[in-house]
């Protein structure tokens, strides 16, 4: 009996940080870099750029249409226990960016250097978990992992060019490279 208890919270607890990760990583985006118009990168920055043209309510909805597709090749190259991580971590995600303007009313406005540093520390510490307890909440991750097996390209390398191309798109569609 005991050792079904074990395995029980072996087994949740990872969504229990992943959770909480997703919370401290949606307060950022939302507190910290939507209201001073700076946005993250992969497919997180995607449906941010999305969310400013279409509007900052569809943030949640844009983050879960970009990540599908990666979900799906994740499903089929790299596997279902990593999965599930990813779908609980990108809903938890998509649920925390609906709720967090309902929860905190004030934004962080303050220098676009404080907001980056602040914010992006807030950030990383949340996405960090996630990612420390087996899940992501961008594709480009997947997709650096899938490539990575396939091409021996880093997971880093991957990710550092699909955010070229991210923050290029948001210089071109905001016709404003200082963000």
């Amino acid at each position: 009996m005991q050792d079904t208890n074990k395995i029980s919270l072996h087994h949740i607890l990872p969504f229990i940080w992943t959770f909480l990760g997703a919370f401290i990583a949606a307060f950022s985006i939302r507190i910290f870099f939507m209201p001073n118009s700076l946005i993250d990168g992969g497919t997180v920055g995607l449906a941010m750029i999305a969310a400013r043209v279409f509007g900052n309510q569809f943030l949640p909805a844009f983050l879960l249409l970009f990540n599908l597709p990666f979900i799906l090749i994740a499903y089929r190259s790299i596997g279902k226990t990593f999965v599930i991580q990813i779908i609980a971590a990108v809903l938890s995600f998509a649920l925390f960016l609906f709720l967090m303007p309902h929860i905190f009313h004030t934004p962080f406005i303050g220098s676009i250097l404080e907001v980056v540093v602040i914010g992006g520390a807030i950030l990383g510490v949340g996405l960090g978990i996630i990612i420390r307890f087996g899940g992501c909440v961008d594709g480009t991750e997947i997709l650096g992992i899938i490539i990575n097996r396939k091409k021996g390209f880093s997971v880093g390398q991957i990710v550092f060019s699909c955010n070229i191309f991210v923050f290029g798109l948001a210089g071109i569609v905001f016709q404003d490279w200082h963000p």
